[in-house]
């Protein structure tokens, strides 16, 4: 039990935090930029029913630029938030790679020692 805590220090610890943390953040980002798209789309329904005095969906029908636009403007939320997502989770994963990394070095390193 002590080689194990010995092992597992406080570098690995504060490495492995970040981590999680990354983790956690890259699920709430995800949740986050869904309700930003669906805040997008409530905005444009607004628009429709102010500005044209018309419904989103018969404004669609009329108006392919609108379509357009609005492709545009969700899309780019969504490549956004998968963009922050991919990177938070790229960094969890590397965090949690370099610490099992040095652990299992510093293992083989304690059982080469013994062996000799």
């Amino acid at each position: 039990m002590t080689e194990n805590n010995e092992l597992f220090d406080r570098k690995h610890l504060r490495l492995w935090r970040i981590s999680r943390q990354a983790d956690s953040i890259s699920t709430i980002v995800v949740f986050i930029y869904i309700f930003v798209i669906f805040g997008q789309l409530l905005q444009y329904s607004k628009i429709a029913n102010s500005q044209y005095q018309t419904g989103l969906i018969s404004l669609l029908l009329k108006n392919p630029v609108f379509i357009l636009d609005m492709i545009v403007q969700m899309g780019g939320g969504l490549v956004q938030g998968a963009l922050y997502y991919l990177v938070l989770k790229g960094l969890a994963l590397g965090l949690n790679i370099i610490v099992e990394t040095d652990i299992n070095y510093r293992e083989n390193k304690i059982e080469g020692g013994e062996e000799e």
